[in-house]
C-alpha cells in the first residue's frame, strides 16, 4: 500500500491503535476503520490526491454513480 504510513499514523491516532492490534485486524474490521476516518486524515487526504486510471466501465459507472 502506497500510503501505508498514513493508514498507520491516522489508525494510530484515531483509534489508539498499536502496530501489533493492527496486523491483528480481520479485513473486514481493517476496512470498517479505514472508511471511518476524518476526512481531513493524512491517509483521506493522501487518497483523494491520488491519482487513478480507471478503464473498466463497470468501475467507471460506480466512481461516477
Amino acid at each position: 500500500m502506497r500510503h501505508w504510513a498514513a493508514v498507520e499514523g491516522d489508525l494510530s491516532a484515531v483509534h489508539h491503535l498499536t502496530a501489533g492490534q493492527l496486523a491483528a485486524l480481520s479485513l473486514r474490521r481493517f476496512l470498517v476503520l479505514l472508511g471511518s476516518l476524518p476526512p481531513e486524515s493524512r491517509f483521506a487526504r493522501a487518497w483523494r490526491s491520488t491519482p487513478r486510471h480507471v478503464v473498466d466501465p463497470n468501475e467507471i459507472a460506480q466512481l461516477t454513480a
